[in-house]
């Protein structure tokens, strides 16, 4: 039988609460910054403590060394210099008798001038150094012993010089050689006598000397030992209260994380015993009143993590689960089920109208209304921005039935959207678009299921929007197809697949005035693809950039090749330009590096831009094309007449030509409301100071007709079809003289040549 749990604030013996041991006892009461700055306070001590006995001890030691080596040593080269130096006088004595001259009477033997004279001044000089020498050494301290030995060599050297040193100089200046002979004989006697002596002060000397090294290395030891025994009593110290310092503080952090362990896997009721003045006191008291906050917030986290904040609707997170767990329901029965994905037509434009507040408050009105229209066993979620999801369950198992169910429900949405909405002091009437997806033993995946919904629902905007469409087979070959296009269109530029090919623009006397530059691809397992199939596909994948840069760059190298030309210097080439590459940053940089590469005359390229791409920002529009005008780019409004655009707008563009749309040109023959729609644009440019090119021009009725409204500029299969450069490099050389119809009337207001300046 489990135990309840106790109060948080009552006392815990359980295994959350271990008695705490000697060492959180002693170091609890203090915070952990306080401990910690303790350790270091105390680790500094001894170090400095260490490090000042052992610095003392070296330098005991390195001042024993140094007395080793300046008193002691000192004395001992002294006496040794002096020994040697009384040696070098029996030398320069046998070396002045080395080599002997007669004189006088032949049996008088002389000395060598040179030698004696040069031992002379070696001894003279042998015997100051003597002197100095010793008057050092007697000037330093010596024992009673030493000092009773260096009076004995004092006086032995005193009769040294006296008797032998200073007549043997005399014989020497008088070049005698017996008598040299003979002192020589008594020097070399009277240094045997008080060399003991000195050897004696010598060793003296030197076994001070050592017996003060081994004094200094015994210091040295000892320090060595006593800072090796203080470092190692330091370490175990340290180590103790390290180890005590380390337990009062894992502990009790075992005990928050248990805590935190028991709070994840949802058991906020964990009874909490603080025990402490510590920081990890203080967290345990916090996590005692987190404890509450959790329990009194979860439903709020629930909803957080599984509903939409703005309507309070099911989001993507929760449809998934749903989704996993109808998936999973039908491959155990036979009922059918089905996905129902609900976009609202054209609510861009309520929040670039009206604001993203006003936009806000009709999601939340659509989303009370579906809410309502949507019952059990199904459900609703929003998946982001204005897309809904509904998911049917338990649906019949014939599938006839199951999509009558899903199409009924499908209308009742459709109703439920459409009905008035008030918005900002206005009535609203809305639409929306949607995909149905059936599923019945499924084993697609999720991803799957709403993305064939998603393609339905794009099939029904296509339809007119304001309606339901079933997702079918044909739907997914559409879709794999456009996923093979899109891949196979990301390496064509690279695999040389795109080619341009270019459409003659001629003027009222068949003289070609430009051309239109137009995109074809030609795949090696595809064949050529449409330009209305691969389009789409690049504008929607991004892939319009690269592929738009391309054909700016090939355009501009085309233009630089035709100023090359008398027969083609003349020439314009105008160049379609998407939304999505135009609103693009770095549009201008990109027209503007491309003409530099290339050397093109700017004059000589028209980008052409249609009526929705430069009414969507005008202000962002007008900038740009006033940036490359500046730069002699022109401008040309595409398929102008299908838009919105008004006469206010237009005159802020700075355009130079505007394109009638080849819906207009088709039955201007036939069609008197399209002859008046275009006699309305050309009015309209010529008002405006623009030039007029008609689009679409297939036989010598429309161009007479368009002639006749006095547009004298045509772009058409009548002329050329759209021709490689090859070709069309052909196509001009054969039409470079001007040429008029028969049926051709020049307009009064046209130029002499019948071209557009």
């Amino acid at each position: 039988m489990s135990t309840p749990p106790l109060p948080l604030s009552s006392s815990w013996n359980g295994p959350l609460d271990a008695r705490p041991d000697i060492g959180h006892a002693l170091f609890s009461r203090f915070r952990i910054g306080t401990r910690l700055a303790a350790m270091m306070a105390l680790a500094v001590l001894v170090t400095v403590v260490l490090a000042t006995a052992g610095i003392q001890g070296l330098a005991t030691a390195n001042e024993s060394l140094r007395a080793v080596h300046e008193d002691r040593m000192k004395p001992v080269r002294t006496l040794s210099q002096i020994a040697h130096l009384m040696l070098s006088n029996q030398h320069q004595l046998q070396m002045a008798l080395a080599q002997t001259a007669t004189q006088g009477a032949p049996s008088r033997i002389m000395l060598n001038p040179d030698l004696a004279r040069s031992a002379a001044q070696a001894i003279e000089h042998n015997v100051i150094a003597i002197d100095r020498l010793w008057s050092l050494y007697t000037a330093g301290p010596r024992t009673p012993q030493e000092l009773a030995l260096s009076d004995r060599f004092a006086s032995r050297r005193a009769h040294y010089l006296r008797e032998a040193v200073m007549p043997a100089l005399a014989a020497l200046r008088s070049l005698d050689y017996q008598d040299t002979q003979r002192l020589a004989a008594l020097v070399r006697q009277l240094y045997e006598r008080a060399s003991p002596d000195v050897q004696a002060l010598i060793d003296m000397q030197f076994n001070q000397a050592r017996a003060a090294y081994e004094a200094g290395v015994q210091r040295y030891e000892q320090t060595r030992r006593l800072a090796i025994g203080a470092l190692l009593l330091s370490m175990a110290v340290l180590g103790f209260l390290g180890v005590m310092l380390i337990r009062s503080i894992v502990r009790p952090l075992r005990q928050v994380t248990e805590v935190f362990r028991h709070i994840a896997d949802g058991r906020l009721d964990t009874p909490i015993h603080v025990q402490g003045k510590d920081e990890i006191s203080t967290v345990l008291t916090e996590l005692r009143s987190m404890q509450h906050r959790l329990a009194a917030n979860e439903k709020a986290i629930h909803q957080l993590a599984y509903y939409d904040p703005l309507t309070d609707l099911p989001n993507r997170r929760l449809l998934r689960d749903r989704l996993q767990a109808a998936l999973t329901a039908s491959r155990q029965d036979d009922r059918h089920r089905a996905v129902l994905l609900l976009d609202l037509d054209n609510f861009k434009t309520i929040n670039d109208t009206l604001g993203h507040e006003i936009g806000d408050q009709h999601l939340l009105e659509v989303a009370q209304r579906l809410r309502m229209a949507v019952h059990a066993p199904h459900s609703i979620a929003r998946i982001g921005g204005d897309e809904f999801v509904v998911l049917m369950d338990l649906l019949s198992p014939t599938e006839t039935e199951a999509l009558a169910q899903a199409e009924a429900l499908a209308s009742q949405l459709l109703a439920a959207v459409s009905r008035p909405c008030p918005l900002a002091g206005q009535i609203y009437h809305g639409s929306a678009s949607i995909g149905i997806c059936l599923f019945k033993n499924h084993n697609s995946s999720i991803k799957e299921l709403l993305k064939r919904a998603d393609a339905a629902m794009y099939q029904a905007k296509n339809a007119g929007r304001n309606g339901h469409c079933l997702f079918n087979p044909s739907m997914q070959v559409q879709l794999e197809t456009r996923t093979a296009l899109e891949t196979a269109l990301r390496g064509a530029v690279e695999a040389g697949q795109l080619q341009l090919h270019y459409q003659a623009q001629v003027s009222a006397t068949g003289r070609p005035v430009g051309a239109e530059v137009l995109l074809r691809w030609n795949h090696p397992v595809h064949g050529p693809v449409a330009p209305a199939e691969f389009i789409p596909i690049a504008e929607a994948s991004g892939l319009i950039l690269p592929i738009g840069a391309w054909v700016l760059e090939q355009a501009c190298a085309q233009l630089a090749t035709w100023s090359t030309q008398a027969a083609t210097r003349h020439l314009e080439l105008a160049v379609n330009v998407s939304a999505r590459q135009f609103r693009h940053p770095g549009f201008v940089d990109q027209v503007c590096r491309s003409l530099q590469q290339s050397g093109a005359n700017p004059g000589k390229l028209v980008l052409e831009l249609t009526e929705s791409l430069v009414l969507d920002d005008i202000a962002d529009t007008v900038d740009k094309m006033q940036t490359l005008r500046q730069h002699g780019v022109r401008f040309a409004l595409d398929d102008f007449g299908t838009g919105y655009s008004s006469l206010a707008q237009l005159k802020r563009l700075p355009l130079e030509h505007l394109k009638i749309d080849r819906s207009f040109v088709e039955d201007i023959v036939s069609d008197a409301s399209d002859a008046a729609i275009v006699q309305t644009i050309i009015d309209m440019a010529r008002n405006l100071g623009l030039n007029v090119i008609a689009e679409g021009v297939e036989t010598p009725a429309q161009r007479q007709a368009l002639l006749e409204l006095q547009c004298l500029v045509f772009q058409g299969y009548l002329f050329s079809h759209p021709l490689p450069i090859a070709r069309f490099a052909q196509w001009l050389e054969q039409h470079a003289s001007p040429f008029v119809p028969a049926t051709a009337t020049p307009a009064p207001w046209a130029t002499p040549s019948g071209e557009f300046t």
